[in-house]
């Protein structure tokens, strides 16, 4: 990671600026935002305290976009998507928090218990072996940077991992799947090894919402005009304006548009643009990767783990095999345990049915607890990549992209049409923060271009 900003951290999580501030008292034009994420509530509420008139065109019958809270389980809300504040000391999002009342829960990486596959623990697998590994990844990353072109980071690391033993690659291989591909939602093969780990973290613990995530959107939202189920097809530029053309046939205009739909969404091409958007923006949306980081909430009739760690982690022959758990019972005392799936291996889940992905998962978890655990009595399961309005997870830097082409999506060159989300935001990328900071600086932008001139 670069080093820390607090400072400019600080800065950008100020609710309302004093700009802002100074410019609600007389109403404006409108506003229509694309998207009732985090990015369009967070520009939403800035626009609005400005003194402008918004309208949000959200696809979905719920608000939120990656934000999804459940209940499915009446007495426990559970999260479809964004689950953790990373990073909460100077967070925007830890502020929102405590501004919607809503109670949160830390959890702690170090909290983490290892499970070896007893085939790769006879093999000679042991725990000191993920300082070498990270010391390994670390100067396969050094190299790469020095070469001429940009590689993927399993291109960078081969070169280093031809001698390995067996019982090393898997733990390798874990490494990279723990701490890169359920990271960054992206497989190794497509992973940029010259901007790996190029964006900015908020210092102090992660922490879940026990009462669910939709507790800040749902408080970012109050007020707001947002409008369900208004697919957008087509965004046309005229002089002075931009129409939005509708899935049900019908058609607005506003005086500035912002565009909050996820990068998945904007690969897609769902969603056309009359003129066609600048090259240097189209070539960012082409080069940024779009990863997938899917959930599986397992429901039982007890705890019968361990109940101190936070974690438990499983390390197998299998790259990325329900490798990571967490588990509610310290955070809440719930008999529920989380685990992801991630990149290519997601993909791979996401075509079985719910009931072949517990039967698969169930292996890991009577490898890890024992023979005699029950089978879970309910269960959750995310496809990110199959919603339309979504189609993925969150960005990431792909091979031959930058944080350049995230600061080319969200540089104003397209006049009354604008862009944000966390795809945007150069310093923190695949983050519910990330998402709300883009959000506000989409909205500072179009607050100065209304602002009169000296």
């Amino acid at each position: 990671m670069i080093e820390r900003r607090p400072l400019l951290a600080a800065l950008l999580a100020t609710t309302i600026s004093p700009t802002m501030a100074r410019c609600a008292a007389p109403p404006r034009g409108t506003v229509a935002i694309i998207g009732a994420g985090m990015a369009g509530l967070a520009a939403a509420v800035d626009l609005r305290a400005a003194g402008f008139g918004v309208i949000i065109l959200e696809a979905r019958d719920r608000i939120g976009g990656r934000i999804h809270t459940s209940h499915a389980w009446p007495d426990l809300p559970i999260d479809l998507g964004a689950s953790w504040i990373h990073g909460t000391k100077g967070n925007p999002v830890t502020a929102l928090a405590k501004a919607a009342g809503a109670a949160t829960v830390t959890t702690s990486y170090d909290s983490a218990a290892l499970h070896v596959d007893p085939a790769l623990a006879a093999l000679g697998v042991d725990d000191a072996a993920e300082d070498e590994m990270e010391a390994l990844f670390n100067r396969a990353m050094r190299r790469a940077r020095r070469h001429g072109a940009d590689m993927s980071v399993q291109d960078a690391i081969e070169a280093f991992a031809a001698t390995l033993s067996p019982a090393r690659r898997a733990q390798l291989d874990f490494y990279l799947s723990s701490q890169y591909e359920q990271e960054y939602g992206g497989g190794t093969p497509y992973l940029s090894a010259r901007t790996i780990d190029d964006n900015d973290v908020f210092p102090g613990e992660d922490a879940l919402f026990p009462g669910g995530y939709e507790q800040i959107t749902r408080h970012l939202a109050k007020g707001l005009d947002i409008r369900m189920g208004k697919v957008v097809t087509r965004v046309r530029r005229e002089p002075g304006q931009v129409r939005i053309s509708l899935q049900d046939g019908t058609e607005l205009t506003a005086e500035h548009l912002l565009v909050t739909a996820p990068l998945g969404v904007l690969k897609s091409g769902s969603i056309a643009f009359d003129p066609p958007l600048p090259p240097a923006k189209q070539q960012a949306i082409d080069r940024l990767g779009m990863g997938l980081l899917n959930k599986h909430w397992l429901r039982f009739d007890r705890i019968f783990w361990p109940k101190e760690f936070d974690w438990h982690e499983y390390l197998s022959a299998e790259k990325g095999r329900w490798s990571e758990w967490v588990s509610l019972a310290k955070v809440d005392d719930a008999p529920v345990l989380l685990v992801f799936s991630a990149a290519e291996r997601a993909s791979r889940v996401e075509v079985m049915s719910d009931a072949e992905i517990v039967r698969d998962a169930m292996q890991v978890v009577r490898a890890m607890f024992g023979p005699d655990a029950p089978d879970p009595v309910a269960a959750q399961i995310t496809r990110w990549s199959a919603d339309p309005f979504a189609r993925g997870s969150y960005s990431f830097n792909a091979v031959g992209s930058s944080n350049a082409d995230r600061e080319a999506l969200a540089e104003n060159d397209t006049g009354r049409l604008h862009f944000a989300g966390e795809a945007l935001n150069a310093l923190y990328p695949g983050t519910v923060h990330g998402a709300l900071l883009s959000g506000r600086r989409a909205a500072r932008t179009i607050i100065k271009d209304k602002m009169p001139h000296d």
